[in-house]
């Protein structure tokens, strides 16, 4: 099984997002994670900087307001 973790800006303990996420969808802008229990998250406001599928994680980072 496939399960990876997300993290808000760097690969940090503390910086975890969500642990065991299956899935990830973007839909309108929002980044939409669903981990292993089906519990969801909308995160607006974050685009994917490092996603590694070898490596299990994600890389979020809030989109600068221009």
């Amino acid at each position: 099984m496939c399960l990876s973790t997300l993290y808000e800006g760097q690969i940090d303990p503390s910086k975890v997002i969500m642990e065991d996420a299956a899935h990830v969808t973007i839909r309108d802008g929002k980044i939409m994670v669903m981990d292993i229990l089906g519990d969801e998250r909308e995160l607006e406001g974050y685009e994917i900087k490092d996603l590694d599928f070898m490596k299990h994680y994600a890389v979020l980072e809030k989109r600068s307001e221009e």
